[in-house]
């Protein structure tokens, strides 16, 4: 039955980002990376666009298009828009070829079952025959390379778009997760809110985004002083009366502004440690940390996480693929991604025998 199966079910590994969304199929690598955007006609609910062709139109939105960012916060926003993104994505991967899918996708660890439902609901809605969910850190631990083997414990930070994933691992499995709201999209807010309210002007997320990019550091003032300053011209909307503006800005002050989403989530990661068991602690001294997501990428990001919390702290080789890849590497093992999975709440007159009632 399973190879008769084979031939009509493609397995499927998704990382749901809010900022990407990318699918990874075995023996094919990552199929897609497209980010997490879809364009809809505002009067009809066509689908236009999805994924880059959406996000190109983000900022300068014909007057009959709505572009949605439908996954915020590393959930679901939109549950409509959701599914209709998810059926695209997977239809491309598809191509022509009538297949449904079982999906294997990672979720933030601090989700909440109606939040888990509700990504299940979207993906079934997508036709997928069968959909696992599994920890994003334990997901992003197995594709930065662990061992499914390994029994000593390590710690993940999984910078993503819009949560932060702390996860300890051991043996292929969580000992702790917890998911923090400061992340890529918190230091693209804390981008704008700097120039809204220092240089009265206003930017679009996506010009934002391009100054954490080219100009955001983790590094302090002390640490950066070997390094010359970077400039670059930023050219927003004036508060006052409307008009364009332009101003140059320096890494400076973009480090300013994003020291305080950087301390929230070096906080997270210290607090992980202090409530996390003796031996365990002591298996993060001897084997560090592991960075992994989009965040992973903003400079200095390691030596800081490196400096503040004593331990050592090594990028993955693909920080951005490393949950779609880890989520992949659990379709290829059945038995592990079985006690992987996270099991979905069992209706509650299931749960309780204290409901049955002797008449």
């Amino acid at each position: 039955m399973n190879i008769l199966s084979s031939f009509f079910t493609d397995d499927l590994a998704i990382d749901l980002g809010t900022v990407n969304t990318l699918i990874y199929a075995p023996h094919r690598g990552v199929v897609l990376n497209e980010p997490s955007a879809v364009a809809l006609h505002k009067y009809t609910g066509e689908v236009l666009a999805v994924g880059l062709d959406a996000y190109k139109m983000l900022g300068r939105e014909p007057q009959d298009v709505e572009v949605h960012r439908p996954i915020r916060g590393g959930t679901i926003n939109n549950f409509d828009v959701t599914e209709k993104m998810l059926a695209a994505f997977v239809r491309r991967v598809h191509g022509d070829r009538k297949r449904r899918s079982h999906l294997v996708i990672g979720v933030p660890g601090s989700s909440t079952t109606l939040e888990q439902r509700s990504v299940r609901d979207a993906a079934r809605d997508a036709k997928a025959t069968r959909v696992d969910l599994v920890d994003e850190g334990l997901a992003a631990a197995l594709g930065a390379g662990l061992s499914f083997d390994d029994e000593r414990a390590h710690l993940i930070v999984d910078i993503g778009g819009g949560t932060t994933n702390i996860a300890i691992i051991a043996s292929a499995a969580v000992v702790s997760s917890v998911s923090l709201p400061a992340a890529g999209n918190a230091m693209d807010e804390a981008i704008r809110d700097h120039l809204r309210t220092t240089h009265t002007m206003q930017v679009g997320e996506r010009t934002a985004e391009q100054v954490k990019k080219e100009l955001g550091t983790a590094l302090t003032v002390n640490e950066n002083d070997n390094q010359a300053e970077r400039r670059m011209e930023v050219v927003g909307k004036e508060l006052t009366d409307g008009s364009a503006k332009a101003v140059e800005i320096a890494s400076a002050e973009v480090r300013e502004a994003l020291e305080p989403v950087l301390h929230d989530i070096i906080t997270g990661v210290r607090r992980v440690i202090e409530d996390s068991q003796p031996d365990v602690t002591a298996d993060i001294y001897h084997k560090g940390i592991i960075l992994t997501g989009g965040g992973a990428l903003l400079d200095g990001m390691a030596e800081r996480l490196q400096k503040e919390l004593g331990f050592h702290v090594a990028v993955a080789d693909n920080p951005l693929s490393a949950v779609a890849e880890g989520a992949g590497r659990l379709l290829e093992e059945p038995e592990r991604l079985h006690r992987a999975s996270i099991r979905e709440d069992v209706p509650v007159w299931q749960a309780s025998e204290e409901l049955i009632v002797n008449w």
